[in-house]
Formats: C-alpha cells, sequence, structure tokens
C-alpha cells in the first residue's frame, strides 16, 4: 500500500502550542495500536490529554480505531465515553490494574506452561505468526470482564453510546491460505464505494460490538487463539489486527476524521532502531497490500509512542525476588529462558514487556505513559504538521 501522492507545493504548518491543535472544533480520532500489556501505557497517555481535551461528555472525539489489544481499550473506551473521557479511562485502568495471569485466562498454569514450551520451540525454529489452533492462553475470563464494562455502560450500538462517537471498529485479519486485513465497523452510516476507494481492508458493518470482536483483534497466533465469527458470506477464523495494520489510521480517515491522535505502544521503532533496519520495513509475515491500494492522511496527526526500551521497566519491576519474577511471567518464562540464551538479558526483558502482568510494571507503564505524554504536551514549537492538498503526511516524528 502506498501513500496517496502528497503535493510538495504546500507549506509546512506548524503549531506553537498543543492548545492550539485541540482548540479548534475538528472531527477526532483516536487510533489505539497494539503492543500486548504494553497497553496500559494508554491509559497513562490518555490521562495527560484530560485538561487538552476537557473533561465534558468528550464532543470532540468522534471516530475510535484499535488493532489488537488496543482494540479492547478502544471498545471500552467507546462505551464508557458517554460519561466523559475522565470516567472512561479510570474504568479502563481499574481493569488493568487487577489483571494477573489467573484472573484473565482459564486453565491450570502447568496447561499453558506446557504449551509454551511448546510455542517457544516454534518460534525458535520458525519466527513469526503462523497459522495455527494452538494457544497458550484461553482469554475467556478477561472477555468476560470487558463485557461486563461495556454492557454496565449501555453497549456499544450507535445510539446507546456519546452522541458524538459517529464510529467505533477494530481491525482484524482473516486467517487462511491468504491472510487479508477485514474492519468491523459499528458507525451511523456505513462507508461509502467512494470513500473505501483504494482501501487495502475490507468492512463488516456491525450494529454493535462486543468483546469477541476485540479478541478477534487481538488474537496473536500461538498466543491467544483465533475468534470465529460470523460475516456476510460466513463463518470466518480471525486472528490480531496487528498482522494487517498495528496503527490503523486509514481507517479513521476514511471515517472522516480531521485530526488524528495516535496511541502506539508497539515498540516498532526501537526494534527497527535496534537491528539498523529503515523505519518502513515491514516484516515478513505482515499482510502486503495490493497494489493498487493505498493510504489516506489526516491534515493533522500528533502521535504518541514509548519513547524508550520497555525492558528496563520491567526487569525493575519484578526482578526483585524468583517468586515475583515468576508471577509476572507467568507461563511464558519458558520463552524468556530461549531468549536470553539466544539473544541476551536485554532482549529477553524487552520481548516479555508484551506479555508479562505485574501490579508493578502495569502501574510503572502507566506512569511512564503520561509522563512521557505530559512532556510531548508542553513541548511547545515542536509540533510541525505538513499539509497537502487533501489529506496531510505523517506528523514528524519526535
Amino acid at each position: 500500500m502506498t501513500p496517496r501522492p502528497q503535493n510538495g507545493d504546500r507549506p509546512e504548518l506548524t503549531f506553537n502550542a498543543v492548545e492550539a491543535l485541540l482548540a479548534q472544533p475538528k472531527r477526532t480520532a483516536l487510533v489505539l495500536s497494539g503492543g500486548g500489556t504494553r497497553a496500559a501505557y494508554q491509559i497513562g497517555a490518555l490521562k495527560a490529554l484530560l485538561p487538552f481535551f476537557g473533561d465534558r461528555k468528550v464532543d470532540n472525539i468522534s471516530v475510535i480505531v484499535g488493532s489488537s489489544i488496543g482494540a479492547i481499550n478502544g471498545l471500552m473506551l467507546g462505551a464508557c465515553l458517554k460519561c466523559g473521557l475522565s470516567d472512561a479511562v479510570n474504568q479502563i485502568e481499574a481493569l488493568w490494574r487487577v489483571r494477573n495471569f489467573r484472573n484473565s485466562f482459564s486453565g491450570t498454569p502447568s496447561q499453558a506452561f506446557l504449551r509454551a514450551v511448546k510455542m517457544a520451540v516454534m518460534q525458535y525454529l520458525s519466527p513469526g505468526p503462523k497459522a495455527t489452533q494452538a494457544a497458550i492462553f484461553d482469554p475467556t475470563p478477561m472477555m468476560r470482564e470487558v463485557d461486563l464494562i461495556i454492557e454496565r455502560n449501555g453497549g456499544l450500538a450507535p445510539e446507546q453510546r456519546a452522541p458524538s462517537l459517529k464510529a467505533v471498529s477494530v481491525m482484524t485479519t482473516i486467517e487462511g491460505a491468504t491472510r487479508k486485513p477485514l474492519l468491523f465497523l459499528s458507525a451511523h452510516k456505513p462507508l461509502t464505494l467512494g470513500e473505501l476507494d483504494g482501501a487495502s481492508f475490507e468492512v463488516c458493518n456491525v450494529r454493535t460490538l462486543s468483546a469477541k470482536h476485540g479478541f478477534a483483534s487481538a488474537a496473536l497466533p500461538s498466543v491467544l487463539p483465533p475468534v470465529e465469527i460470523d460475516v456476510e458470506g460466513g463463518n470466518v477464523k480471525l486472528v490480531d489486527g496487528g498482522i494487517s495494520q498495528n496503527v490503523p489510521v486509514d481507517p479513521a480517515v476514511r471515517l472522516g476524521a480531521e485530526r488524528v491522535i495516535v496511541l502506539d505502544v508497539s515498540g516498532r521503532d526501537w526494534w527497527l532502531n535496534r537491528d539498523n533496519e529503515p523505519q518502513d520495513t515491514r516484516p515478513t509475515w505482515e499482510v502486503l497490500a495490493a497494489p493498487q491500494t493505498y493510504c489516506l492522511r489526516p491534515p493533522e496527526t500528533f502521535v504518541f509512542r514509548c519513547r524508550t526500551a520497555l525492558g528496563g521497566l520491567l526487569k525493575e519491576s519484578v526482578a526483585s525476588s524468583h517468586m515475583k519474577f515468576m508471577a509476572a511471567l507467568g507461563p511464558v518464562w519458558p520463552v524468556f529462558s530461549l531468549l536470553k540464551r539466544k539473544l541476551g538479558e536485554d532482549i529477553a526483558y524487552e520481548a516479555m514487556t508484551y506479555v508479562a502482568l505485574d501490579p508493578d510494571y502495569i502501574e510503572g507503564l502507566i506512569e511512564l505513559g503520561y509522563n512521557e505524554t505530559l512532556y510531548l504536551l508542553h513541548k511547545k514549537g515542536e509540533i510541525s504538521f505538513a499539509l497537502n492538498e487533501s489529506y496531510g503526511e505523517w506528523l514528524k516524528t519526535f
């Protein structure tokens, strides 16, 4: 997929303060990336954004699009938003702060341990999210908790959400001989053929969304099981949306967003920098878009992402005792051991930042998300947007 051609004659527009960015009434989208348990960082980022939105009924958030674990956060946010952004963030934070392996996943630790050993061997022999029915975890308990939050707040049908929230959607991937991107969309009106021109993904319009759609987006092969959902044309097996679009900005623009705020916890740029790879390098397992497709970019994009490696934060949180370390990594510690022997302790800890569950680590992620986002918000004079005739280029990375 290629960006729509840009107009090089248009000048850049620079804002000297974030207040100017958020002051003007524009259709705003929140885009939440995947990144496993690192998604707790998004809670801190949203907390830092509260004063800039104003904690009213949040009538300036029109679109929410999530991928992978960001889809789960996005669904909860969409359901809770009618009570105000602060209340929504508090409800999501409460769920994250009590996460552990026992209350998030079904089955015994010993069974999960054996599956993790098998997955570690498979990944060692053939890295990447290969198609498989096997999975380390069964997320049924956490899925029920997410559904409870959605239901307690009235649901996600258009008439049940905040009136200004025109669309909520999650990116998934159809599993098969050829993987295909699929966007589940609950909107006041469906996208037209013109609005979908050049899109790399198919759309399944639904009246409402549930935790099942979110976990279909988060179903990383070998880690979480694929999810089957009935769509037009029959039953499909779905896996992680990050395999197709981990930061789904293009769907947000097609849904009418003029301003996009991205909360990216993927850590992708850190891994590419570590390996001295160009930032546009694509993983071999990522779904390739067809040549005739293109990506639309919004006039304004503001990107918040983890600025540093998180392995040190995880190590600081859990390495104080063997029991705490084992509880945090749970059944996946064989993967840690394999990575430590193969690539070193620092890389092993960094890889575990996507799956570790520990109260101190979660608290550290929330605090880091808050502090780093606040830093960017107060970094005046360095917010630069490149505009073109229709949709802008990406915000220059901090």
